[in-house]
């Protein structure tokens, strides 16, 4: 089984950058965005492959990027237990990435995986140069913590 930040390699082909807009407007963690806020942070997306078995990343590893599903299926686990699947459209790493902690599960891929993967860097640079685009994943994740606190699958 790969660690996180190996078995990275580019895809051989490339999301048209509406496709990309796409996937990041069906996601909870960016409802309300315009798609020219939406069209920003698609820029500093990349489109990775993963095997079955790769780790996307780690419990206690700290939390660098946040990654869409966009084909494929993986597994949530702590503690050595499943606490959850993820298929096509689900997010990870996303409030670890935000509130800059170490994740608190893994999560491993059980199929060929394609995601997006959004750097922490690139989230941060939109929330400065896009108004609006800070509160309004603030809510969502305020949203999401809440979720977690009544048994929802977390970060």
């Amino acid at each position: 089984m790969p660690f996180p930040d190996e078995g990275r390699r580019p895809s051989p082909r490339t999301l048209a950058r509406a496709s990309q807009v796409d996937h990041l407007a069906g996601l909870t963690l960016f409802a309300g965005c315009s798609k020219r806020e939406l069209r920003h942070l698609a820029r500093s997306t990349r489109l990775e492959l993963r095997e079955p078995d790769d780790v996307l990343f780690a419990a206690g590893h700290p939390s660098r990027e946040a990654f869409v599903i966009v084909a494929g299926h993986a597994v949530v686990r702590r503690n050595g237990r499943t606490v959850a699947a993820l298929g096509p459209g689900d997010i990870v790493g996303e409030l670890g990435l935000l509130l800059r902690r170490d994740h608190t599960a893994t999560v491993t891929a059980t199929s060929p995986l394609e995601v997006l993967v959004l750097p922490q860097r690139a989230l941060r640079q939109a929330v400065e140069e896009v108004p609006g685009l800070g509160w309004k994943l603030l809510q969502t994740v305020a949203g999401r913590m809440a979720e977690n606190a009544n048994g929802s699958l977390g970060n």
